[in-house]
């Protein structure tokens, strides 16, 4: 089974489109940039044990980017 984030992403996002049945959807690329962003965050954060310089250095973004980031995905 091959589990590489682009296989995980297709096999979700197949399932997705298999599920609306026909029915149009939109704004898919927010929800797939939501969904994983905040799975991202919170998984680094809990790694580093809540250590925000830490997690905004292994993520490569700021520390403020990064409590802005928290705050909007209720972290």
């Amino acid at each position: 089974m091959n589990t590489d984030l682009p296989t995980c992403i297709n096999t979700k996002l197949d399932l997705y489109f298999e599920q609306l049945n026909g029915e149009k959807t939109s704004g898919v690329f927010k929800m797939v940039l939501h969904e994983t962003e905040s799975v991202t965050i919170k998984f680094v954060l809990d790694r580093v044990k809540q250590n925000q310089s830490e997690a905004a250095r292994i993520l490569g973004i700021n520390r403020g980017t990064l409590k802005k980031k928290i705050e909007l995905y209720k972290l």
